[in-house]
């Protein structure tokens, strides 16, 4: 999908939410004032809240046109200056422009789209269950503000939505004690390690860690999906073990996707450096901000590419964000998140590619309805179930 129809997206959905910069607002009174079917359409889609309900009113619009125009006008206007920025979307409406201007142009008749069942599906939240040294069991989601105590000393902080765990003037126990933090689907949970390092946890993942980093060392095991930022230690370098990977930092930002259900190991540096090792290969990769790291778990292939990060992180801002990704990935993140099932009555529809930037702290229904407003898929809810079909 061309660049520039996510471009006029982003200026009307922050436009609805009150974003707008003086110069954005020039770029989006430039592109109305080249048509007045632009105008026509900018006009149904700000007025109506809810206007993703309102399936009959979709028409053919020439966008192409009019971006072709505008494009030629920005180049002039310094087109850096005035688009440059950090892909920060405000609401749901990021979807329903992009699908939207996509369905037009492939003069798709969505005259009689089939509502999904309205059938409540709510997003995750902060919950987690912690597996200490002990054998204790603390769920977190009750325990939400209590401190505990491990068997070497160690204080551990429970802070509602996030726990932490601090050095202690009378640790006596010297052996690596370890906890494993879990988070279940349709959560998600933050986490501070001893030595001040910052992890934020996904839905679905576990992250095993020793309570107090005693060795030369500082290694956690990460199975699902976790965004680190890594306390600088020149002498203990933080080591992620993740199927047969082990990603060596000293001090940086990157987020690591290991579920078991995929067949990749994903590594996608934000800022900082890293170096990515695979158990059966003795050779290495330096890893530079904005690449991201494949590595196959099958074939024990590793890939490197530059990325637009911001992809790989949106999970932690609070977004479900993908751009011409394959439904059956977007739909296994729906899954994990909003802890429902999803079943294919076709298998062909998980190869379909579909773009979002959906806030994943809202009901899922209305991405639903938009991804059903192509007329390439359909979905049926049942219960905890998502029902996709063609």
């Amino acid at each position: 999908m061309d660049d520039r129809i996510f471009d006029i997206a982003e200026l009307v959905s922050k436009y609805m939410t009150g974003e707008l910069t003086a110069e954005e607002q020039r770029c989006l009174d430039d592109w109305l004032t080249l048509s007045e079917r632009n105008r026509q359409w900018f006009d149904s889609v700000t007025g109506k809240e809810l206007v993703w309900r309102k399936r009959r009113e979709l028409k053919s619009i020439p966008v192409e046109e009019g971006w072709q125009a505008l494009l030629n006008k920005r180049n002039r206007e310094n087109r850096r200056q005035l688009w440059g920025r950090v892909w920060k979307y405000a609401c749901v409406f990021i979807v329903l422009l992009s699908s939207t201007i996509y369905f037009f142009i492939r003069d798709v008749d969505c005259d009689e789209i089939i509502p999904v069942v309205n059938t409540e599906i709510v997003p995750g939240a902060s919950k987690a269950i912690l597996y200490m040294a002990n054998g204790s069991v603390i769920d977190l989601g009750i325990h939400q503000r209590d401190t505990l105590k491990e068997e070497d000393g160690t204080i551990i902080g429970l802070h509602g939505e996030s726990i932490t765990y601090e050095n202690s003037a009378d640790s006596t126990v010297r052996e690596e004690l370890f906890n494993e933090l879990v988070i279940p689907r349709g959560g998600e949970y933050v986490l501070t390690l001893a030595d001040g390092t910052l992890v934020c946890l996904n839905a679905g993942s576990k992250l095993r860690f020793p309570v107090q980093f005693n060795g030369d060392t500082r290694r956690v095991e990460l199975e699902g999906e976790g965004y680190f930022q890594v306390v600088r230690d020149e002498k203990k370098p933080f080591v992620v073990g993740a199927s047969g990977v082990d990603i060596t930092v000293l001090g940086t930002e990157f987020n690591v996707s290991n579920y078991p259900e995929n067949m990749d190991v994903q590594t996608t540096l934000v800022e900082g450096c890293v170096k990515i090792n695979v158990e059966q290969d003795k050779e290495s990769y330096i890893l530079q901000p904005g690449e991201q790291a494949v590595f196959n778990k099958t074939s024990g292939e590793l890939h490197v590419s530059a990325v637009d990060v911001s992809y790989a992180i949106a999970w932690k801002e609070g977004r479900l964000r993908f751009r011409d990704r394959p439904l059956k990935e977007i739909m296994d993140f729906i899954s994990r998140w909003y802890d429902v099932e999803v079943e294919y009555r076709d298998e062909e529809v998980k190869d379909y590619l579909f773009g979002c930037n959906f806030n994943r702290h809202a009901t899922v229904l209305p991405l639903l309805e938009l991804f059903q407003s192509t007329g390439t898929v359909c979905f049926e809810i049942v219960g905890k179930k998502i029902i996709v079909g063609k």
